[in-house]
């Protein structure tokens, strides 16, 4: 059974739900994840490496919109994710965050997987 959190600010919502499976911990982001949901998601992803290990997919594929905040967290929480042996990885990541990761080399450290055209 996965835990679901929203967190909304008068510009931005981002919900989140995270799922278990053996060997790695999902996290499914859905909306803006920028300035304004940002500390709160990266405190999630902290809480989910320090509960479940150090393994973490998040699924981009629902996210409207990603900032420099946005991706600062999801770069603190692979930080914290390989200094425990693990990582993070990016799932069903869409064409212009693909390109945002390639522009500052961040797909070289997090291996996005883009989404699928369609």
């Amino acid at each position: 059974m996965g835990v679901h959190a929203t967190w909304q600010s008068a510009s931005a919502q981002l919900t989140t739900s995270v799922e278990h499976v053996p060997g790695t911990t999902r996290v499914a982001a859905a909306g803006e994840l920028d300035i304004a949901t940002a500390t709160d998601f990266g405190i999630e992803l902290a809480h989910v490496i320090d509960e479940h290990g150090p393994d973490v997919l998040i699924d981009a594929s629902s996210l409207t919109f990603c900032d420099a905040r946005g991706l600062a967290a999801i770069v603190a929480a692979d930080g914290l994710a390989r200094h425990r042996g693990g990582s993070v990885t990016l799932t069903g990541v869409r064409p212009q965050m693909a390109r945002i990761l390639r522009i500052t080399r961040l797909d070289k450290r997090l291996r996005p997987v883009t989404a699928a055209a369609g």
